[in-house]
């Protein structure tokens, strides 16, 4: 009875279902003859098309088995533009044609602009819709194919289905479409998903269906959006750490290594592939210093740390903090390590470490010096020890600048200590520096002494001299072994440093004396250079005096004046027990007293100029009055008068010099007037 029931309940279904189809064909003949929508039968949806199709003068009566199929390379460039949309879609589809199969239906997924991207479907089907053209690359928009699921959801931009005599094409009255559009995650128009079938045999849900389908592919697209985001902040993450100056290492809490970077695995001496994923303990062995930040959970900057390497060890300062949960738990920790070269380094730089000077600075013609140049430029290219021995003030310094800077070393630092300016008890740790703890006031973390801030250039130890004769013994010991050790320390650290030592002293004498090793003069004397006193070189006073002039004019900010003969005459004569620096000195203070732009005796010292004669000479205020006029008569004799050309060269104005020669009755001979 009650199979009987449902049979006829389906009959009735069906009757009910037939009557209407009937009423939309009706309706369909009516508007393709007189273009009259009857909208108790037909819907808005699809009277709206249908008035769209007549506009665009779509052949209700196309066969549709000729769609307008796109060139090979056309289709395959649209495939490849929404290549991510089919990659998200094939599973569904799959899942979709997987349920219907056996049904006469196919799964069809198309563009933004109604073509065909993929489809699936089965004999039955296919062979039903021979005359249809549902191929790759054949478009369904409603400007080509009429009113349709595909091109309908398309303008709608929302889910839509077409059923039989609903199509504005006949050759579709056998079936439905049922269709959804598919937006990104930025809500662009992606495409349309699909099911065609023949309509006797559509499911009441098949529409709720494809909406499902649609739904499911666009969370998948979120899903690839944010894979795809999230692998690129990775990305860019792991690029940073790779450009990273300073070596990086994340540990977990389990002591698992997650991840290290190139730098990184040089400072610790290590293959970067050998380590990922493996525990600390496999890598570095037992008690990891680093590994204190997990388990005690503090951080700490900048603190030095040695471990041993199957390659003997190494040297480097790192800063670390523990990573922590939202619940204040340490998940792991990450840390920065820095190289202690790398770090020697950036403390030069930051201090001026750096040598400047070249042996173009040395200025002088005498022969004598030259030739200590053209010897000293030779033996810069060594790593040689050199002594260099001379009077305070004959340039040393310079010497071993220029030495650095002509050698492979110019690129690394150059470290200056006066052995004679340290307190003696502060020598050694100046030196070699001393280990945290070492002794009171030390400061904590250590501290390296100058022969490691030197490492890979030039320590230059001025005033050798003056060491103290325990330390002696200690430098002799670096010399010779090449290694230091910190106050406090207990391992060895090899150094890589050329020394220059000076003094002013004539060590032979002070061996002699018991004021110096023999050993270590031994060992400090490998090359030395003996500079030459201001006095041995007379002939070079006038060159440094007019260099020292133009150079302190600059630094004032003021024309270089013009020096007398009678001024460098004085420097000539003088004996300079100073050397260059005292002549730099006094330079200076001529020029903060010159007021006329002209140098004379009177601008120096008293130790260096003092009148022979004050009672038969007459006063100095007259005596620089005739200096001066002599100097701007000569200037403007030997420019012909020109007055422009004569007040550059003399660094006055033109109106200055009007006046200077009004007030010094200067005339010129045979002469009408002045020059510009």
């Amino acid at each position: 009875m009650v199979m009987k029931l449902v049979s006829e309940h389906k009959n009735e279904v069906g009757k009910t279902m037939d009557r209407r189809l009937n009423r939309i064909y009706r309706s369909w003949e009516k508007f393709i003859n007189n273009f009259e929508i009857e909208p108790y039968v037909i819907r808005p949806l699809v009277a709206n098309s249908w008035h769209r199709c007549l506009r665009m003068k779509v052949d209700p009566f196309a066969s549709l088995c000729d769609l307008r199929l796109l060139s090979p390379y056309q289709i395959e460039k649209r495939i490849r533009r929404r290549q991510k949309l089919i990659d998200a879609a094939m599973p569904f589809m799959s899942h979709l044609y997987n349920f219907l199969k056996g049904s006469d239906s196919l799964v069809c997924l198309a563009d933004d602009n109604g073509m065909v991207l993929d489809v699936l479907q089965d004999p039955v089907i296919q062979h039903r819709i021979k005359h249809l053209c549902h191929h790759v690359g054949s478009e369904w928009s409603e400007a080509i194919a009429g009113t349709n699921s595909i091109g309908t959801a398309l303008f709608e931009k929302k889910p839509v289905q077409i059923t039989a005599s609903e199509h504005y094409c006949k050759v579709m009255h056998e079936y439905t479409g049922s269709a959804a559009p598919i937006f990104s995650p930025e809500k662009e128009l992606l495409g349309v998903l699909c099911i065609v079938g023949l309509y006797q045999n559509v499911h009441p849900h098949t529409l709720g269906m494809v909406v499902a389908a649609t739904s499911a592919i666009e969370n998948q697209l979120v899903s690839q959006r944010a894979s795809y985001e999230l692998l690129i902040a990775y990305n860019k993450v792991k690029t940073a750490i790779e450009t990273m100056n300073d070596g990086l290492i994340a540990i977990e809490a389990n002591s698992q290594i997650t991840q290290l970077n190139s730098v990184g695995a040089k400072i610790l001496q290590i293959n970067r592939e050998d380590c990922i994923g493996k525990n600390v303990s496999e890598v570095f062995g037992t008690g990891f210093p680093l590994l204190e930040v997990i388990t005690a959970g503090k951080e700490f900057h900048d603190k030095e740390f040695f471990i041993e390497t199957p390659s003997g060890g190494t040297r480097f300062t790192s800063t670390a903090k523990p990573i922590r949960d939202a619940n204040g738990n340490i998940t792991g920790m990450i840390a920065t390590l820095r190289e202690i070269d790398t770090v020697h380094r950036l403390v030069n730089k930051m201090v001026g470490a750096q040598a400047t000077l070249t042996f173009d600075d040395i200025i002088g013609n005498d022969p004598q010096l030259h030739a200590l140049i053209k010897r000293a430029k030779r033996v810069a290219r060594s790593s040689s020890t050199i002594l260099l021995q001379g009077e305070s003030g004959t340039g040393k310094e310079i010497f071993a600048q220029a030495i650095h800077n002509a050698s492979g070393r110019s690129g690394g630092p150059f470290i200056v200590i006066n052995c004679g300016a340290i307190p003696r008890e502060l020598v050694e740790s100046e030196l070699f520096g001393y280990e945290d703890g070492a002794f009171t006031g030390a400061k904590r973390g250590g501290r390296p002494g100058k022969f490691e801030l030197a490492n890979g250039g030039t320590i230059f130890l001025d005033e050798i001299g003056d060491m103290p004769l325990d330390i002696q013994a200690s430098l002799l010991r670096v010399l010779q072994e090449r290694q230091i050790t910190r106050i406090g320390g207990q391992r060895a650290i090899p150094i890589n440093t050329r020394v220059i030592a000076a003094t002013n002293k004539n060590l032979s004498k002070e061996v002699e004396r018991g004021n110096f090793r023999l050993d270590l003069f031994y060992r400090l004397n490998v090359i030395t250079f003996q500079l030459p006193s201001l006095r041995e070189r007379p002939k070079d006073i006038p060159y440094l005096a007019q260099y020292f002039v133009d150079k302190i004019s600059r630094r004032l900010g003021q024309e270089p004046p013009t020096i007398t003969p009678e001024f460098y005459n004085c420097l000539t004569e003088y004996s300079w027990p100073g050397n260059v620096r005292e002549l730099e000195n006094v330079i200076e203070q001529a020029l903060h007293m010159v007021e006329s732009n002209i140098l004379v005796p009177e601008h120096l010292p008293a130790r260096i100029y003092t009148p022979k004669d004050s009672s038969k000479k007459e006063n100095n205020t007259e005596k620089l009055k005739n200096a001066e006029a002599s100097v701007i008569k000569n200037a403007l004799d030997s420019y012909n008068w020109n007055i422009s050309k004569t007040a550059s060269v003399l660094g006055i104005g033109r109106n200055t010099l009007y006046r200077k020669i009004k007030q010094y009755s200067l005339k010129q001979e045979n002469s009408h007037g002045y020059g510009n």
